[in-house]
């Protein structure tokens, strides 16, 4: 569960996995995300559906980013500002502690991506 939590947080937080353009699947993205931020964080029935609206609006966003023109560099800006955006978003809903472990989440799963590059490079 960890592991798929690792694989979702990242695609929703770098923006660097592959996503189709089609709704459907942004949705889905958007609703394993949020399932396992429910779990991770212990989110409240009443943040279910608004947790699920931000992930879907970064997913969407995230998406739009990607198949536009341009370079790496101007993507990953775009980007982080996006996951920014979602961040104060987040933090609007979240508790104090639930998004404490949320950032905390963020930074591990950051320091696995940063691992697993490496990993990819020295191959």
């Amino acid at each position: 569960m960890k592991k798929l939590f690792v694989v979702l947080f990242i695609m929703g937080c770098t923006g660097f996995a592959a996503v189709q353009a089609q709704d459907a699947e942004k949705t889905t993205v958007a609703k394993r995300l949020t399932d396992s931020m429910t779990v991770q964080l212990s989110l409240t029935e009443d943040q279910v559906p608004k947790v699920l609206a931000i992930n879907q609006e970064f997913s969407s966003k995230a998406a739009a980013i990607r198949s536009e023109g341009g370079g790496k560099m101007d993507k990953l800006k775009k980007v982080k500002a996006a996951n920014s955006e979602r961040d104060k978003a987040l933090k609007a809903i979240l508790t104090d502690e639930q998004f404490l472990e949320y950032k905390a989440n963020k930074k591990e799963n950051k320091a696995l991506a940063k691992e697993r590059m490496k990993a990819r490079k020295q191959r």
